[in-house]
């Protein structure tokens, strides 16, 4: 999620409103500690981020991948240099000892019908060329070495990313989808998890990515499926929204075991600890006892409304985080298998980073390496 469709959403919700390393807790259980690594304009560029992704003992890297970009002018063509540089991130992060998460999203123009926007999904007639176009990602990547885990397109439940409702969006929401559009999703699941699971049976295939904790869109996934659900394992990203209490807090990203429950029935979803409890529950109700994969969290250190409103803040956020996931990511209580902070640095407004734009760390940089050293 970039940082102005956050600040976007953000706005709008206060308008209405008014590794390998595995890093292990104190009593918890082992967790994959990640971060997600944006695009570069080089290839020394991504191997610097890599660096300093390893420099701060994670055991793993969400390496995003640009359908637009990987088969920009018809079906089963890809571009050969952009591939090259794909297999060169994953051949520098295993070197680095880093797993990877690929994730495939943004539609080719052929694809979508939408020249102007990548971000919408492809037609429902280019569905399986998505899914052809994972499964071919799939082989190709595998002499650069192993990719942990697949995630199938990214917060298909926000009109940022499944922009085709932008304008119809749920009610009180101001970015959510309308929940018949969980169906489109679950046909492009669908298709993707069966083209994975005939060529490659042993790739874990991550589906839902999410936007908030959202339930609501959750069941009428479930819905679509029926009888068999096609991933492996749900991914989540579980953002905070503001804090609307009084207090010197008042307008900052509400802390991860907070949840402003009390002020209305819109807050649960974008609540950090609470969100986690209610997407399980759900899923226990479903049968589906596989486990959590947060491919993002984090927040921004900027001083704006629902930020951290600073660098100390944003550490504090990170360490009630990290003290959840220890006593909490067990198995028998949220399973949460993996947590991927979004995101590795800084870029202009967009201060979600552990390092700052000159490559110096932040304070909840510090705090991630010292729960991922040994």
């Amino acid at each position: 999620m970039n940082q102005k469709g956050r600040w976007g959403l953000l706005v709008l919700m206060a308008l209405a409103l008014h590794g390998c390393a595995v890093a292990k807790g104190p009593a918890g259980p082992a967790l994959l500690l990640g971060v997600h690594a944006a695009e570069t304009r080089t290839a020394a560029g991504y191997a610097a981020k890599l660096d300093r992704a390893a420099a701060l003992g994670l055991g793993a890297v969400r390496v995003p991948v640009d359908w637009a970009q990987l088969e920009p002018d018809e079906a089963g063509v890809f571009d050969p240099a952009y591939l090259e540089e794909l297999k060169r991130r994953v051949a520098d992060a295993r070197a680095r000892g880093l797993e990877v998460v690929v994730l495939l999203a943004q539609s080719p123009a052929w694809a979508s019908g939408r020249p102007e926007d990548p971000a919408y999904p492809p037609a429902p007639e280019h569905r399986a060329d998505y899914a052809r176009a994972l499964v071919r990602l799939a082989s190709a990547l595998q002499t650069a070495g192993p990719v942990r885990a697949w995630e199938v397109w990214n917060e298909p439940n926000s009109t940022e990313f499944w922009p085709a409702y932008a304008g119809r969006e749920r009610a009180g929401s101001f970015v959510l989808v309308p929940l018949e559009a969980a169906a489109e999703y679950a046909a492009l699941i669908r298709e993707a998890y069966a083209a994975m699971k005939r060529a490659h049976p042993q790739a874990v295939v991550l589906g839902g990515s999410l936007a908030a904790a959202d339930v609501a869109y959750l069941e009428a996934l479930w819905r679509a499926f029926g009888a068999d659900v096609p991933m492996d394992a749900l991914a989540l990203h579980p953002y905070a929204r503001p804090d609307e209490r009084k207090g010197p807090h008042h307008g900052y990203a509400q802390y991860p075991d907070q949840c402003n429950e009390e002020i209305d029935d819109l807050s649960p979803p974008w609540c950090f600890e609470r969100g986690l409890e209610l997407v399980r529950d759900f899923l226990r109700s479903k049968g589906f006892d596989r486990p959590l994969w947060l491919t993002e969290f984090g927040v921004s250190s900027a001083d704006a409304w629902g930020d951290a409103g600073s660098e100390a803040e944003q550490a504090k956020h990170l360490e009630i985080t990290l003290g959840i996931l220890d006593r909490r990511a067990g198995p028998g209580d949220l399973n949460v298998a993996a947590a991927i902070w979004y995101r590795l640095d800084d870029e202009g407004e967009d201060l979600f980073g552990l390092y700052r734009e000159d490559g110096t760390l932040k304070p909840a940089g510090e705090r991630l390496r010292e729960r991922a050293g040994p």
